[in-house]
């Protein structure tokens, strides 16, 4: 979402934030504190006017600053605050502003004593998610508009006590610090409500990736409630050493409507389907209807989240074990981009191909089982790895196919044998369309003729990612929605022995694995059980029995 935006600074106050184009000479400019009754400053007060895009929250100190246009002056402007009865200023009030004045707002009276559930033993349970799964997309923060709030809606138990907030920052993110204001809220009519919190709940980090806010000190005791919505606002933060700021929170796709976004304070909530990256660790001591839907619901992921649990678990290891960070490693110079590559082994040559945005170390499990019986080269794609990319093209899998050929070139090779795993397998059928006369055998893992080749639900995630991804440089989410172009007619031409690998569980449609193998004269069709599209990662002793066998027989 964007937004044409006016940005003030001054040495006291968070940003604040017009999002109206406006006669600078027509407006009004409020400078003030928030206090409350007793003359204590209110950090992180919300000041709005309902349904408008005119907004600011307080500092630390609850100082504030304001710019109203005339256009909106006879609007009531709001104040509100964790803990304390929302305050409304007049149009009348407001245009009586005086620099420095101070708005006291009255602590709100809980009629509510908290709930203590007593007389049976809790059980704990975390609720959400509890690992990032590989195709995520990203909830951006603009450091600009410290009143917007995103987050998303929880099912929880009738009887619930909330222990921590967990939820992942992305690894992108650029800051020496951030300091994020926790929400929470009940839920009315699938949207959020009133405030659960009588104080705020202020986490600071200066670090990415997964994040913990310990609840357990505010009492936050739930009774009869199945859902809450749980939101953050980046209220303060501090760009790095380079002058750099990006800040956003990993979410992913889902059929469920759970994301949350609000502007401001006074302003309308809007839902769309997706989840954050996070997850509720709690106690609870009775189970209700709408709970036991969100068990069975964990129930049916549980496969999706071991298989990605066990996807990242190999990602770190690929990445500990020393292959594309080798001593001997080279880099091949083609020009436009230099080429990382690695070699093990004697033999014929065997070249490697990885995946989308891989590198030669996703192979860790294949590189010493294949090195035994050939010449293995596994080489970084262009713009991945460690290999570099000076062009800004777009990316096509017959321009990766050209740079294979300039590698084959200047390693002196005459003929190949080619591994090459999804986009990789991708390249090597290009490759061996363009050069067949270069080309042994064949094997792709995971591999696609074009496009509507993958599951449609992942190319929506794909197509969402794409449409809310704030880097500029998407070469490689597009390559993936808008290629190959592979036709039936090319793959005919195909005359030398080719493996068609994929997942009994692969991204992949099967009509289309099948429609590939079906296609080349000499093609054989392995489906491996028990895999999805990372294969390589889970079935390895399988895979690499099997590519031995297909490359070692003579017939």
């Amino acid at each position: 979402m964007k937004y044409i935006v006016s940005h003030f600074r001054f040495p006291f106050c968070i940003t604040i934030l017009l999002f109206a184009i406006f006669n600078v000479s027509a407006q009004k400019v409020l400078n003030g504190t928030v206090k409350d009754a007793q003359h204590r400053p209110i950090s992180y007060c919300s000041i709005g006017i309902r349904n408008m895009k005119i907004a600011a929250i307080a500092n630390e100190n609850g100082n504030f600053k304001l710019t109203i246009p005339d256009s909106l002056s006879s609007s009531d402007l709001i104040f509100s605050a964790v803990g304390f009865m929302d305050k409304h200023l007049s149009p009348k009030q407001i245009s009586m502003f005086k620099d420095g004045t101070v708005v006291t707002l009255e602590e709100k009276i809980f009629e509510m004593p908290q709930i203590v559930i007593k007389g049976t033993k809790l059980k704990e349970k975390v609720i959400g998610q509890k690992s990032r799964p590989m195709i995520t997309f990203s909830k951006m923060f603009d450091q600009n508009v410290p009143s917007v709030e995103q987050g998303n809606i929880f099912e929880i138990y009738e009887q619930s006590v909330l222990k921590a907030y967990n939820f992942y920052i992305i690894p992108s993110s650029k800051f020496a610090a951030i300091t994020l204001k926790l929400n929470l809220y009940t839920v009315k009519d699938n949207l959020p409500d009133s405030s659960l919190l009588r104080q705020n709940i202020i986490y600071r980090t200066a670090t990415k990736g997964w994040q913990h806010i310990d609840l357990s000190s505010y009492q936050l005791n739930l009774n009869g409630m199945d859902k809450i919505a749980v939101t953050i606002q980046l209220v303060a933060h501090q760009s790095d050493t380079a002058n750099n700021f990006v800040f956003g929170i990993s979410a992913k796709k889902t059929l469920s409507k759970d994301l949350l976004f609000r502007y401001q304070s006074q302003g309308n909530w809007e839902i769309n389907a997706g989840t954050f990256i996070a997850n509720l660790e709690l106690k609870y001591a009775k189970e209700n209807r709408k709970t036991k839907t969100t068990t069975q619901k964990e129930v049916e992921d549980t496969a999706e989240m071991k298989t990605l649990v066990s996807f990242y678990q190999h990602k770190k290891a690929a990445a500990q074990n020393g292959y594309g960070r080798n001593k001997q490693g080279r880099f091949i110079d083609i020009g436009n981009a230099k080429i990382y590559v690695e070699e093990y082994g004697k033999g014929e040559p065997l070249l490697l191909l990885h995946g989308n945005n891989g590198s030669i170390a996703d192979f860790y499990l294949q590189i010493p089982s294949l090195a035994k019986h050939f010449k293995v080269i596994a080489i970084d794609t262009r713009g991945q790895g460690r290999s570099t990319d000076l062009s800004n093209d777009p990316y096509s899998y017959d321009r990766f196919a050209e740079d294979l050929h300039q590698i084959t070139a200047k390693l002196r090779l005459e003929k190949v044998n080619i591994v090459g795993w999804s986009d990789g397998g991708n390249t090597a059928l290009s490759f061996n369309i363009r050069y067949p006369e270069m080309v042994n055998k064949v094997i792709t893992i995971g591999a696609n003729l074009n496009p509507s080749g993958i599951q449609d639900s992942l190319i929506a995630v794909f197509k969402e990612k794409l449409r809310t991804d704030s880097q500029k440089n998407n070469r490689l989410l597009k390559l993936i929605l808008e290629h190959p172009h592979i036709t039936a007619a090319q793959i005919k031409l195909i005359q030398n022995p080719v493996l068609v690998v994929a997942g009994s569980d692969d991204v992949i449609k099967p009509e289309h694995t099948r429609f590939i193998a079906e296609g080349i004269r000499k093609a054989k069709l392995e489906i491996i059980p028990d895999a999805t599209h990372y294969v390589p990662f889970e079935q390895p002793r399988q895979l690499n029995q099997t590519i031995i066998d297909f490359l070692t027989d003579l017939r």
